[in-house]
């Protein structure tokens, strides 16, 4: 019964209206003079908490930010972290001992197992090994121009399995019996790395130029389900991929239970609702996609926005309480348009005022080219509101779980589009019920300028009181034509492994209709 979950996460979750957004809109229903939130299935501190994600990437949410995963931390008792799709990690020493004069380090960089490691760095030099750097494989690392590294680093990689155990370069005979089969490591994506000591110290500079090398590797990250393909089954994970669709790591954090918020798929997507969660799945394939880290004790609205953020995506509670979803694919809505004969009340605001005005964004998206850190594309600017005011009002518009500029490039227009828009009140009688759920809603309303025959997006949370018989919703106007042209942006090609064709001057290649 989804329509009865929501109230149960939000009472376990606690509420929470510290960040509030426009991109996921809850109900507040008011029933006897009491208040409460029916937020959404996964409750108050998810949804009320801020979500479309593009807005909450205006903010400065807690999950790290790319370039914290390269470098290796030493702590007592670490936060586990878990990633989706390719990053860039190094983890936390679970050993860091020089035992016989050579150093062995042991790191854990991802809770669970992880697709595979598609590359090696030693402080932010990509290097390459013999073998390749498969589960378990005793590695040794080939040495960068004539000595930096030369037959004297060995390392091995753990992808996390419930059956592996990291005793292997590191171990009991050359760690003083220090480090011993007893640590299985079973569960954790390890690293061990193995490094010989050198007598001469003119030896020892060429080998370490930088000193003790400093490991990260680039890893794709945790196997998903995705239930649009055969192949795989719900009920075993060997048969997961990971997978860059925003979508599908939405519904494994929403019910990954090591981790993730652990709620049954059944309770919060039933069939109908996965069936609709898939076709917007299909419309981020191409067009949208999301890679990111997170930590185990950042907030469940921090990840849940940062994956929102990367599609554009609105996630609210639908009228019988499922959730709905929509990522930033601009459709013509096909309800019933909102007339006079519903509305109670109105109320417009016909743009920012002066001191809100923003008509620059500062984007910052994590650049595989600069070695997975932070960078920066041309601002997004709206130039005919600069000549109006005469001058620049920038904000930064932080997307680090993207890392394609085209991609970052199209979310920030979309944000651009909704900064400094009309918007407004709508009070409705119990006939608005028919559109909680959804994202965009046709309005004919003759009485007021502007809203004759239009769209409007909603924002923030509905709220129903039923006694009254009405339906309050936050709107902003639509500019449907460039929200279409937007949403209709070519899609990429993408490669089966999920990343982006391109030319030689790094630009995405797109399909060809």
């Amino acid at each position: 019964m989804p329509e009865t979950v929501g109230l149960l996460i939000l009472s376990t979750i606690g509420a929470t209206t510290s960040v509030t957004g426009i991109g996921t809109a809850a109900v507040t229903l008011e029933i006897a003079g009491a208040t409460f939130s029916a937020a959404s299935i996964v409750g108050s501190a998810a949804i009320i908490g801020a979500s479309i994600g593009l807005q909450y990437a205006l903010s400065n949410p807690d999950v790290p930010k790319p370039e914290n995963g390269a470098q290796p931390l030493k702590q007592s008792v670490p936060s586990r972290q878990r990633g989706y799709w390719t990053n860039r990690l190094s983890g936390y020493y679970l050993l860091f001992l020089g035992a016989g004069g050579d150093s062995q380090d042991m790191l854990a960089f991802h809770s669970g197992p992880i697709e595979s490691v598609l590359q090696l760095y030693l402080h932010d030099q990509p290097v390459s090994t013999i073998p390749a750097l498969t589960h378990d494989a005793v590695c040794v690392v080939q040495s960068v121009g004539a000595d930096a590294f030369l037959n004297c680093v060995t390392v091995q990689a753990f992808y996390g399995y419930d059956t592996q155990n990291v005793n292997g370069v590191i171990n009991a005979s050359n760690t003083s019996g220090v480090w011993t089969s007893d640590f299985a490591g079973k569960g954790i994506s390890c690293l061990a790395m193995y490094c010989q000591s050198q007598v001469d110290p003119s030896v020892f500079t060429k080998r370490y130029p930088q000193g003790l090398p400093l490991p990260s590797v680039l890893a794709k990250c945790a196997p998903i389900w995705d239930p649009r393909d055969p192949a795989q089954s719900r009920d075993n994970r060997s048969t997961w991929r990971a997978s860059p669709n925003p979508v599908l790591q939405l519904i494994d954090y929403l019910t990954e239970p090591d981790g993730g918020m652990g709620f049954e798929i059944d309770d919060i997507l039933p069939p109908a609702t996965l069936a609709q969660w898939m076709d917007e799945a299909d419309l981020c394939d191409g067009r949208y996609y999301s890679a990111g880290f997170y930590r185990f004790d950042n907030s469940p609205e921090s990840v849940i926005n940062k994956i929102l953020a990367s599609c554009d995506g609105w996630l609210c509670e639908a009228g019988d309480g499922t959730l709905s979803l929509t990522v930033g694919v601009y459709r013509e809505p096909i309800d019933a348009p909102l007339t006079a004969k519903h509305i109670l009340g109105w109320s417009i605001n016909r743009g920012i005022a002066y001191e809100e005005l923003v008509n620059q964004l500062d984007v910052t998206f994590t650049n595989p080219a600069a070695g997975y850190v932070a960078d920066q594309i041309d601002s997004v600017r709206d130039e005919d509101l600069i000549s109006r005011i005469g001058e620049v009002r920038a904000k930064p518009l932080d997307l680090s779980w993207v890392q394609d500029a085209w991609q970052a490039n199209l979310l920030a227009e979309r944000a651009m589009l909704r900064l400094n828009a009309s918007g407004g009140t709508f009070v409705t009688d119990l006939y608005g019920l028919r559109y909680l759920g959804r994202r965009w809603i046709p309005v004919r309303f003759p009485d007021v300028a502007g809203l004759e025959d239009c769209v409007v997006e909603i924002q923030d949370r509905a709220k129903v009181d039923l006694l009254a018989g009405q339906v309050t919703f936050n709107w902003k106007l639509v500019d449907r034509d460039a929200l279409a042209a937007l949403g209709a942006a070519t899609p990429a090609l993408i490669r089966q492994d999920g990343t982006f064709y391109r030319r030689h001057d790094d630009s995405v290649l797109v399909r060809q209709n």
